[in-house]
C-alpha cells in the first residue's frame, strides 16, 4: 500500500491514516470482536467457554472455560473486570484492595491486579502487561486471571453468563 493511496470509501482519506482501511474503526472486526458464550461439559461437569469471533479468544489459551463456581465469581466481580477493560490495565492504582461479597452465595472474592515482568507465554513471548486476579477467599480457594480482552468479553457476556448460572440452578 502507497502512503498516497486514498481509501476507496472515504476518497479524500489517505489509506495510511484511514481507521477503515487500517481495519480499527469503530464497528470493525479489529475493534469489535464478537464474544460468545458455549455450554460444555468438562469431567462431566456443566462448563461455558467464552470464545472471540467463534474461536479460542488467544491464540496461546485455547479454551478459556470455567464452571459454576468461577461463573459465579466473574458475575460477582462483574464492576471490577469492567474497570480493569476500560482502563486497559494500565490503571494498576485505581484498584485498591478491597473485598467482594456475595453473602447469599456464601462468596467472598478479593480482586488485585498482578504485573509480571518477565512472564512469558506458552508461544515464548514476553508480557509485560497487568492482569486481574480474582482470588476466592476460604472456604473457597478458586482464582481465575484475566487480561483486558477476557475481562472485555465476561463483561459483554454478562446477561448470557447470568443466564447459564440460572440454568444450573443458581439463584442470584
Amino acid at each position: 500500500m502507497s502512503d498516497q493511496e486514498k481509501c476507496p470509501i472515504y476518497p479524500s482519506m489517505l489509506k495510511a491514516y484511514c481507521s477503515h482501511c487500517q481495519g480499527t474503526g469503530r464497528g470493525t472486526a479489529a475493534a469489535n470482536p464478537k464474544s460468545s458464550l458455549r455450554e460444555a461439559t468438562f469431567k462431566g461437569h456443566p462448563v461455558v467457554e467464552i470464545l472471540k469471533d467463534g474461536a479460542s479468544i488467544h491464540i496461546w489459551d485455547d479454551h478459556f472455560q470455567f464452571g459454576r463456581r468461577k461463573a459465579e465469581m466473574l458475575v460477582a466481580c462483574i464492576d471490577v473486570l469492567r474497570d480493569f477493560w476500560r482502563s486497559n490495565g494500565d490503571e494498576d492504582d485505581i484498584f485498591v484492595s478491597r473485598v467482594i461479597e456475595n453473602q447469599g452465595r456464601s462468596l467472598r472474592i478479593r480482586p488485585h491486579v498482578e504485573k509480571h515482568p518477565d512472564f512469558e507465554r506458552s508461544d515464548g513471548q514476553t508480557v509485560e502487561k497487568a492482569w486481574l486476579r480474582l482470588q476466592a477467599l476460604p472456604p473457597d480457594d478458586d482464582h481465575i486471571g484475566l487480561g483486558v480482552m477476557k475481562c472485555r468479553a465476561v463483561c459483554e457476556l454478562e446477561e448470557e453468563l447470568k443466564r447459564w448460572l440460572r440454568k444450573q440452578g443458581v439463584r442470584l
